[in-house]
């Protein structure tokens, strides 16, 4: 069985399935083109070749199921709010908000440029650090606080966040767009924002009984700097 062949029978059961769930007039089959680009470093990442692909009865079985499961993320997915919020793009449910990057078509495919928090940070210590294609992380820990950095690629940006029961809030650091969300029932709070090239966010999450502010984070945000080479 070649590639186009097993594609065809996935977009057929999905197809046969989605108006069970999802109204006909909501339903777009518009084929999407992805960019050479993009499927490039998509066969990179799953180490795919050119020749065609042996597809047993289990592993259809399987690919079926999961098409089958995609009309259902599907269906929930028209539930959500989608909207724009300064330089994101935000799938609104109820229990959490889905947030990807807009405006890449310019912005780096790989981490040119790092960027580190330059504020004391003495009183926490680096317990953890990784760097993979899509991202680099942070973690700093002392005895009442745990608090993550991250940079991101742009491109590879999706992430849930916890939006039940709290306010996302637009927010500028420095000239750059983003947003906060304080989690407070979990003494939790994160912000992200765009710096042109790189998303950048910074969480962090406390013991019960410890404050920490809003400011402390926003002062640590601005901190944030391009490493030296």
């Amino acid at each position: 069985m070649t590639n186009n062949e097993f594609d065809d029978i996935i977009r057929d059961a999905f197809r046969q399935n989605i108006s069970k769930y999802i109204p006909k007039s909501d339903i777009d089959y518009t084929p999407h083109k992805f960019s050479p680009e993009f499927e490039r470093k998509m066969n990179i990442l799953m180490g795919k070749d050119n020749k065609n692909v042996k597809i047993t009865f289990k592993k259809l079985i399987i690919a079926v199921i999961a098409a089958l499961l995609a009309v259902f993320i599907a269906a929930m997915s028209v539930s959500a709010v989608r909207e724009a919020f300064f330089n994101f793009l935000m799938n609104i449910f109820d229990t959490h908000t889905v947030v990807e990057a807009v405006d890449d078509a310019d912005a780096p495919l790989d981490f040119t440029d790092k960027y580190e928090i330059t504020a004391d940070m003495s009183d926490y210590e680096l317990v953890d650090f990784s760097e993979d294609i899509f991202d680099r992380k942070y973690t700093y820990e002392n005895e009442n606080c745990t608090i993550y950095f991250n940079q991101y690629i742009k491109e590879y940006y999706h992430i849930s966040v916890n939006t039940e029961g709290y306010d996302i809030e637009p927010i500028y650091i420095g000239d750059c767009e983003g947003f906060y969300v304080d989690m407070y029932n979990q003494n939790g709070k994160i912000l992200i924002w765009d710096n042109g090239d790189y998303v950048l966010s910074i969480l962090v999450s406390c013991n019960n009984d410890y404050k920490f502010s809003k400011n402390e984070l926003i002062n640590i945000a601005n901190s944030v700097q391009k490493a030296e080479k």
